[in-house]
């Protein structure tokens, strides 16, 4: 196996394997074997990424709700906006301040890994601080106390009085809000659900980073990690698009195990497999939507992944059919009660016709949402250069093919494509009996993992063809190659990486600001709009009035 770009270290090395392959990789000259190397300062440096990511979000989130402006105006949305950048630029200077200063005194990849961490934290910082803009001046969540949030503002309640909620909604994120209620604004879950939507929403960059940190270095693991939150994750119901965001490179993961079963002994074999299944059942019992979509995809990965393991012999074929059913008694230990609910009312009629389910269902690059939205289907999705296909989706579908070319073989490029086949799949299947059973039953939802499968490979192409030409240069290069080329090289890349986040944050958070049309800005204006238990209105609701609500909460 090829070794990686120069000064880039990943850390997600385990038992001498690439965890982006699962195949082994041979030592560099002069290099301690994998095994031998002490794990103890490896395992420190990583819960450092992960201390450091979570506290610039959150810092930033803290720093981005002193801005002082009314949101239900457009110039105090754009002075808010303006304020957001312009912190974000302030920290990121001393975040390359400190880069510099660690790789300096320290070591360049220590310093690469912290920066990689501290940006993972600051992009959703900026997401999540901007949500903390546009719902100044009211206690009130997105959607105030209306559709989903309104739905578990309720069932908050229920919980508190002890009486039972919907058998076939993942049950996890009620329960933690109706606990977080009590914890901090008892009888007022719409404050404490705000709170804790804006702590999520700042906690994605450093989830999503971590998790690809599993396998690939610190600046892939931001790049094809973070990017894709922002077309993908919406602040109005944070807590479903994170178990997406983190199930493709945990997958991923876990079948490089799998693979690499020969090497691991029967109680290994068993425990690693333990682990796994407390962690997808975890994900399941947080939002279980993408294991719905998934499951066509995840069932083809396991199969291929068992014919590459058997090709090792009937010990490594074993201890992977040992993990692998490890992992799903210890699923059905701690989840099992809730898949039969879920199953039990998988015939649940979904008849809900919005926006997106009038347009072209081939058309995944953009979800609009799940509200009326401004186009109609005439003239949404946008036309084409080719056939109707815009350039974004050509670029898409070629970094697909260079994927496929340089890495079919590897699990997170197999998981990828074999979630966007299962989806398409059901997608096609539920909208092709749509007008038979006037049900939409939530299939435009996997525009999202279509659209972030692709982006996951696109990276991986990148990855790989970088890697490959790296390998084929270096040694020819490197007599002539400047000192510091790989830190001014991974400066490069952090600096692009940077701006990124600063105009994508802007234009999501811009979406968001309240206002009166049928768009996400609508969710903001409804939070804004409505009355506060005290029965007064909230600071800056329009005209001084605001809906009450209904009796029955």
């Amino acid at each position: 196996m090829a070794s990686l770009p120069t000064g880039q270290t990943p850390v997600a090395v385990h038992d001498g394997a690439d965890t982006a392959t699962g195949r082994s990789i041979p030592a560099q000259a002069g290099a301690r074997p994998a095994a031998a190397r002490p794990a103890g300062p490896r395992a420190g440096l990583v819960a450092l990424e992960a201390v450091l990511a979570v506290a610039v979000a959150f810092g930033f989130t803290v720093l981005s709700m002193a801005i002082k402006v009314n949101p239900m105006t457009r110039v105090g949305q754009v002075s808010g906006l303006a304020a957001l950048q312009l912190r974000f630029i302030l920290v990121a200077i001393v975040l390359a301040l400190g880069w510099w200063a660690v790789s300096r005194r320290i070591s360049p990849g220590t310093g690469l890994r912290l920066a990689c961490a501290s940006l993972a934290g600051l992009a959703t910082g900026l997401y999540a601080g901007g949500i903390a803009v546009a719902l100044r001046g009211t206690p009130w969540p997105l959607n105030g106390f209306h559709g989903d949030a309104g739905q578990l503002e309720d069932w908050s309640v229920l919980i508190q009085h002890g009486k039972p909620i919907s058998g076939v909604y993942p049950p996890l994120f009620p329960y933690l809000l109706s606990y977080w209620t009590q914890f901090l604004n008892p009888g007022q879950p719409g404050a404490a659900l705000k709170i804790l939507t804006l702590i999520l929403t700042a906690l994605a960059g450093p989830a999503v980073y971590l998790a690809w940190r599993l396998l690939l270095p610190p600046v892939w693991a931001l790049a094809i990690g973070v990017v894709p939150v922002f077309p993908i994750f919406t602040a109005a119901k944070p807590y479903v698009d994170i178990v997406l965001l983190v199930l493709v490179p945990v997958f991923a993961h876990f079948l490089g195990r799998l693979l690499r079963s020969g090497g691991r002994t029967t109680k290994g074999a068993l425990l690693v497999g333990a682990a796994y299944g407390v962690v997808f059942a975890l994900f399941f019992l947080w939002y279980s939507g993408w294991f719905v979509w998934s499951a066509p995809g995840a069932l083809a990965c396991l199969v291929a992944t068992l014919v590459a393991v058997s090709r090792g012999g009937r010990a490594a074929t074993v201890r992977a059919l040992l993990t692998l059913a490890a992992t799903g008694v210890v699923f059905l230990v701690m989840a099992g009660p809730y898949l039969l609910r879920l199953l039990a009312g998988s015939g649940t009629p979904d008849s809900y016709m919005y926006f997106d389910t009038q347009t072209d269902p081939a058309y995944f690059t953009m979800w609009l949402g799940d509200l009326p939205g401004g186009y109609t289907h005439a003239t949404w999705p946008l036309p084409g250069e080719l056939g109707g296909v815009g350039v974004f989706v050509v670029l898409l579908l070629i970094g697909v093919g260079v994927a496929l070319w340089l890495g079919a073989e590897l699990p997170v490029v197999q998981v990828a494509g074999f979630f966007m086949v299962g989806s398409f799949l059901l997608r096609y299947w539920f909208a092709s009996h749509m007008e038979r059973d006037q049900l939409v039953q939530l299939y435009p939802r996997t525009s999202s993992e279509l659209l972030y499968c692709c982006l996951a490979m696109v990276g991986m192409a990148a990855y790989l063809a970088v890697r490959r030409f790296s390998v084929r240069t270096r040694a020819v290069d490197a007599p002539r190659r400047p000192a510091g080329s790989a830190m001014r090289a991974g400066g490069a890349a952090l600096a692009a990486l940077t701006l990124f986040f600063a105009l994508a944050g802007s234009a999501t958070v811009d979406r968001f600001m309240p206002s009166n049309e049928h768009s996400l800005g609508w969710l903001a204006w409804v939070a804004h709009s409505s009355q506060l238990p005290n029965g007064k209105c909230p600071k800056f609701a329009p005209n001084h009035v605001c809906e009450a609500p209904l009796p029955s909460r």
